[in-house]
């Protein structure tokens, strides 16, 4: 029934390509003129668990590794006395094999995002139109509802941060819909453009159901882990926009067809 469509609807785990291809002005001249046209169908963005500002597992594991690798250094150098030359160098291309592998790189691409730099890289080359207006959806996870594949991590964020109101991945605080460390005149705009959201009792995977079978324990089928509806996760920001006129209802022509 909408006159015009929707166009933006983010996960967390793939925010960066959509939030610039689909919501920003950047990319080539063709597509520019197109986001800026009144058929381009962007009327309104949509953000769920937005990590976009970063979260504090990426400042917190990159200490961690460090540390890691200066232990495995100290224990390694200890162990060399013990086996052949041969050994050690195949040891260490096996390493540099798996570290150099695509699966490894596109992980530690992506971890790259949850760091300040990889968010204020993020922040800095967008261009976001100024009429367009942002919605965010938030969450907190509450113990009884918190599915067992997620327990460790959130525990984790909780003892790194100091603060529970988290979805697992980023906080309250965070999950805005514009730049909160990086300030330029981008970051102006979408502050402008950003209607807040309240904040839901969920974590970050509940929009997921069919996704995420192989992960369900029988705790969490009996404690309904993934079982809350999933439109809400949609249909208010849809309302919201309806409501205020960004989103038009189709003339009585199209609803009949012709």
């Amino acid at each position: 029934l909408m006159k015009r469509s929707i166009t933006y609807l983010s996960f967390e785990d793939i925010y960066s390509t959509w939030y610039t291809h689909n919501c920003s002005i950047t990319g080539t001249p063709l597509q520019q003129k197109f986001l800026t046209t009144s058929n381009s169908g962007l009327v309104c963005r949509q953000l769920l668990f937005s990590a976009a500002n970063g979260s504090v597992h990426g400042p917190s594991t990159n200490a961690k590794v460090q540390r890691l690798i200066a232990m495995c250094e100290d224990f390694f150098k200890y162990q060399q006395g013990y086996f052949s030359r041969a050994f050690i160098t195949f040891f260490l291309e096996l390493l540099n094999n798996f570290m150099d592998s695509p699966p490894f790189q596109n992980f530690m691409g992506g971890a790259q995002s949850f760091l300040p730099e990889g968010s204020k890289a993020f922040w800095r080359e967008g261009q976001h139109l100024p009429q367009v207006p942002t919605c965010v959806l938030r969450g907190v996870m509450e113990k009884h509802t918190t599915p067992e594949s997620l327990e460790m991590i959130s525990n984790v964020l909780t003892k790194q941060s100091g603060s529970a109101l988290h979805d697992s991945q980023v906080h309250v605080y965070d999950a805005v819909g514009h730049p909160v460390y990086t300030k330029n005149r981008n970051g102006r705009v979408l502050e402008n453009c950003d209607m807040g959201g309240a904040v839901q009792r969920c974590h970050h995977w509940s929009p997921l159901d069919e996704e995420v079978a192989f992960l369900k324990t029988k705790r969490d089928a009996i404690q309904g882990s993934f079982d809350c509806a999933k439109d809400r996760h949609v249909y208010p920001w849809i309302d919201v926009n309806v409501r205020f006129g960004f989103i038009e209802y189709a003339s009585e022509a199209k609803k009949a067809g012709k």
